[in-house]
């Protein structure tokens, strides 16, 4: 295979190169193209060389997945930051894929709008990175998720064609919405250039809710009776008793109160937030230990910075910190808490869950002794939830995990039909392998 080298039009030092490791592996090359055409010009020379391809905006997001097979040339979409369209009347704007998230957010407030994402990484994550890992977080229960805001897309595919999907309306699709095929596609089927979105105004008044719970069971009992009154939250979190005192080492809310812990959010006009709160408060009285009400703008976002971000679960400790992304159905929240937690035992570690309560979506983190034994419990573990979650459809991804561990287990762990059905995707947009070889599921 013939090395990639500098003629590349845009071409970094090779001192920069480092910047873009990914599970140890360093490019040959790192390219930070200035427009459409270089990356065309680029992908059409890979697929002659036969090189590995990596995409990369802000890199948050390129620890998930399996190792890559080769790395040959890393792509910055560092140059596509702009936000050339933005129709504040018609609720739409269009954003280049490397534009961070949290700076289009601050270009969309003066006119009360907002695009409604709220992935961990919020202040570092680009809308590239984001579509590409369909990344969200708290928000999704009460908005939707990528796929709900996505009007348009430009993707430069793995041949260098450049190709447009959807538009700037929202009614633009007959047949099948191709904006979605590339949503959570990790980098596989082109490389994405920029975006169309609809926007929702931001709510004129929030209030959140932190309740302790008594037990488990009463869990369960609170999120029925939510769930099946007409209140209409924004965000539903649930705390186990570990993550909970993370929580309180960071925002001390409950006077370090054990116990699971559910977070509700609301955001509507004033008077529609406080009529819901107090309908929650009666609702859940019987089961709480503790209540809290936050009204202050300042104190609720900092606390939905720690229940969205995950460095506090991740960094600074011993051993290795593994992440679960769990995806199951919202009455199976108990069921699959309890056997998170059994972990603990079998695998001698400690387990911190943050739930996507009402999205039936679990964030697990296992800190994890170094030697063999639990290691391989661990991997014997997680296939043994996958085999319970497999009739439902359900998943278990592992998006972190120490790179050693990684060749002991398949961290996508998809073994259906779907898989079939993303393998021929993937022969027809790619058939050399040229983008993010071997990391994702196919």
């Amino acid at each position: 295979m013939k090395s990639p080298t500098s003629e590349i039009p845009g071409t970094l030092p090779s001192s920069e190169t480092s910047r873009f490791i990914v599970d140890g592996l360093q490019p040959q090359v790192a390219v930070e193209p200035k427009s459409v055409e270089e990356i065309g010009e680029l992908l059409r020379l890979a697929g002659t060389q036969k090189w590995g391809i990596v995409p990369f905006g802000a890199g948050t997001k390129q620890r998930i997945g399996n190792p890559l097979r080769r790395f040959d040339v890393a792509i910055s979409l560092a140059n596509f930051n702009r936000v050339p369209e933005y129709e504040p009347e018609d609720l739409v704007v269009k954003v280049e894929s490397g534009c961070r998230l949290v700076d289009l957010q601050r270009t969309l407030a003066p006119d009360n709008l907002f695009l409604p994402l709220d992935p961990p990484y919020y202040n570092e994550s680009t809308l590239g990175g984001m579509v590409a890992s369909n990344a969200s977080g708290p928000w999704r229960f009460g908005h939707g998720t990528m796929r709900d805001f996505l009007l348009g897309i430009s993707v430069v595919q793995p041949d260098g064609t450049p190709t447009r999907f959807g538009a700037r309306v929202v009614k633009n699709v007959t047949g099948y919405d191709m904006c979605k095929l590339y949503v959570g596609s990790f980098g596989t089927l082109g490389i994405l250039t920029d975006f169309y979105f609809k926007l929702k105004p931001l709510p004129p008044c929030e209030k959140t809710v932190l309740v302790v719970l008594k037990g488990l069971s009463e869990v369960g009992l609170a999120l029925d009776k939510l769930f099946s009154s007409p209140l209409t939250p924004s965000a539903v979190e649930l705390l186990n008793p570990a993550a909970l005192a993370v929580l309180n080492q960071s925002i001390s809310l409950t006077d370090s109160k054990e116990g699971y812990s559910l977070v509700v959010r609301f955001g509507e006009v004033e008077n529609a937030v406080k009529w819901q709160v107090e309908q929650l408060e009666r609702l859940w009285e019987p089961l709480c230990a503790k209540g809290i009400i936050l009204g202050d703008i300042v104190e609720q976002n900092l606390l939905w910075e720690v229940l969205r971000e995950d460095r506090s679960y991740l960094n600074g400790f011993q051993g290795s910190v593994i992440k679960l992304k769990v995806n199951g159905k919202s009455n199976q929240l108990v069921e699959l808490t309890q056997r998170l937690e059994s972990f603990k035992e079998k695998m001698k570690c400690q387990v911190y869950i943050k739930s996507h309560a009402g999205s039936g979506i679990i964030r697990a983190f296992l800190h994890l002794a170094t030697s063999p034994p639990e290691q391989q419990t661990m991997v014997a573990c997680v296939q043994g939830l996958r085999s319970y979650l497999r009739p439902y459809r359900g998943t278990v991804i592992i998006e972190s995990l120490p790179l050693a561990l990684k060749g002991t287990i398949d961290v996508w762990g998809c073994d259906t039909k779907d898989k079939y059905l993303m393998q021929r995707i993937r022969e027809k947009y790619d058939p050399l392998g040229t983008l993010n070889p071997g990391r994702f599921v196919v």
